[in-house]
């Protein structure tokens, strides 16, 4: 027999997330195992299809300990029977495994090593069919149980209520200056980026029309400008102030109620301090920067709803339906906005005191003055 790692576990090495042990996860028994060096060692070394018998004598000729061939043999047989190590000629008969292999092996084609690993995991979570009445019921039964553990209250930050600030109008109707289509295929008239716009553009992406009294003991749902999946709304914004009439550079938290912009103690805006946060903003957008909006994302929030590993497609929709809408919003005021992905998140994240785990960074949106 040859044996080899199982082509669905992945090895996670220690770090500040996880603690100072090693783990191993299986991605499609979604079980992760908390295993000790020795049992790393194994694993890694099981990576490349092997008698058993060889794998025990290469681990006990490199262990530094002096333990017998045979206590490597009784840990290979171990892992075998918790199936991390499997029988190579088994992999292409085993439905499960096979079809996750020609997933990844497919997807990483294009480079999406880390999204078939997620996809793998996702796959089959147990979503509703709301085209039935019995979902919504299932639905709300389900929510009062989760609210049985504990509370839904979290809707939006108010940790910088203390913080000097200056309000932001509320979103009205009266505030875009015409449609989306109309702003896209048209030139709006060139428009400088002062505290008025900055505001508005802000209102109509981050603020509130309304709430929605939930059927079950949840907290109010807020109602934005922009659409939140369930309601949710898990981001949150700053803005980072550089050349902003009417508007003291600096950093500064959007706050939904009362509705605010809140000054922090952030890093410098100049551009060399800038540059170390926000590298593929400041080298790709091509005009003068005026103004700066990260948008993150507060996990659990969506985490309670949706139970997936970090919610991962939820967070991402909605974080990109707020840099939409200021993009748009934005054009239609005769600005010029830009969104990019890439900036330095754990920096960016220490810069704003965030724990990355809780409340991650998801984008970057520069604001320029309107061009002809």
């Amino acid at each position: 027999m040859v044996v080899r790692l199982n082509p669905a576990v992945r090895l996670i090495p220690p770090s500040e997330v996880i603690g100072d042990h090693w783990m191993a996860e299986n991605l499609l028994e979604r079980k992760r195992y908390k295993v000790s060096r020795r049992t790393a060692a194994t694993l890694a070394a099981a990576c490349r299809p092997q008698d058993p018998e060889m794998l025990a004598k290469r681990l006990a000729e490199v262990d530094t300990s002096g333990e017998s061939v045979w206590v490597w043999e009784k840990l290979i047989a171990s892992l075998c029977e918790r199936g991390l190590i499997v029988d190579a000629a088994t992999i292409d008969d085993d439905p499960q495994l096979a079809w996750f292999v020609n997933l990844r092996k497919s997807w990483s084609r294009f480079g999406w090593h880390e999204a078939a690993e997620y996809h793998a995991l996702s796959f089959d979570y147990p979503c509703m069919d709301y085209s039935e009445a019995a979902a919504f019921l299932a639905d709300q039964a389900r929510m009062r149980g989760y609210q049985a553990d504990e509370p839904d209250t979290d809707r939006f930050k108010l940790e910088y209520l203390d913080r000097p600030g200056v309000s932001l109008p509320e979103p009205e109707t009266d505030i875009p200056t015409m449609s989306a289509r109309t702003a896209w295929a048209d030139h709006p008239e060139p428009a400088v980026v002062d505290f008025e716009s900055l505001s508005k553009v802000v209102s109509l992406s981050f603020g509130a029309i309304g709430a929605i009294i939930p059927r079950t003991d949840s907290a109010p749902l807020l109602r934005r400008s922009s659409p939140s999946g369930g309601g949710r709304n898990p981001s949150e914004g700053y803005v980072i102030v550089r050349d902003v009439p009417g508007l003291e550079p600096g950093w500064y938290h959007i706050t939904m109620r009362p509705f605010s912009l809140r000054r922090l103690d952030g890093p410098q805006t100049d551009e060399q301090s800038l540059m170390r946060l926000f590298p593929e903003t400041l080298e790709r957008f091509p005009f003068p920067i005026k103004a700066l909006v990260v948008i993150t994302s507060m996990f659990e929030r969506n985490m309670y709803r949706y139970r997936e590993p970090r919610t991962f497609r939820t967070v991402h929709m909605d974080a990109g339906h707020i840099a939409s809408s200021m993009r748009i919003s934005a054009r239609s005021l005769g600005l010029v906005g830009g969104i990019f992905y890439c900036d330095i998140a754990t920096a960016i994240e220490q810069a704003l005191g965030l724990d990355g785990m809780a409340e991650g960074y998801m984008l970057t949106v520069a604001l320029a003055d309107g061009i002809a």
